[in-house]
């Protein structure tokens, strides 16, 4: 037979080269991107178990610490311990209002009252957070000399939280005097300078 230079193809070897670099590509990083993720798995499981855990325990003390608060609220609830908080209560007022030094008010609200303001009278209170209220009666010549004593025992370090109550003027005339009721509170330790 004869020698015969015979190719049927017009492309005897097709370039995959390329694709198959892609391909392999393409699978190293979805290789990467699988181990990352069971890398992530098992740390979050991990800490997720973590977690489990300890909220078990926090469940468990505050289970015991509710039981506790009951068990000390019961003993609280019997009538010869409440007899005694409103004793120690009481006592415990009675004590401070002995502790107000008048002098120190007095003398503290000298300086803040303006010549056309008069007092006509103070009553101490204990607020329910412990702290010293003063109801305060005025009479001024007008609203704007109630109003400058205000603005004094808002700017004053010794008084705070002014709330005023009660306005009324004492003759209906428009420049009769003005009473006032306002309420303060006290800081008896602290010092005016």
């Amino acid at each position: 037979m004869g020698d015969f230079d015979l190719n049927l193809s017009t492309r005897p070897f097709p370039a995959h080269r390329a694709t198959t670099f892609l391909l392999g590509a393409l699978m190293v990083i979805l290789g990467a991107v699988s181990v990352w993720q069971v890398v992530s798995f098992t740390r979050y499981t991990s800490l997720a178990g973590g977690i489990r855990g300890g909220e078990q325990d926090l469940r468990v003390e505050t289970e015991a610490l509710g039981q506790r608060l009951a068990a000390l609220q019961a003993r609280l609830d019997r009538p010869e311990a409440t007899a005694k908080l409103s004793e120690i209560g009481f006592l415990n007022s009675l004590i401070t209002r002995k502790s107000l030094s008048w002098t120190r008010v007095f003398a503290s609200l000298e300086t803040l009252v303006p010549d056309t303001v008069h007092l006509l009278s103070l009553r101490p209170a204990i607020a329910r957070d412990g702290s010293l209220q003063v109801q305060i009666d005025v009479r001024g010549r007008s609203i704007g000399d109630v109003t400058q004593f205000v603005d004094a025992l808002e700017e004053s370090p010794v008084f705070a939280d002014v709330v005023l109550s009660i306005e009324q003027r004492v003759d209906p005339e428009p420049m009769s005097d003005v009473n006032v009721s306002l309420t303060v509170t006290y800081f008896p330790e602290t010092i005016l300078q």
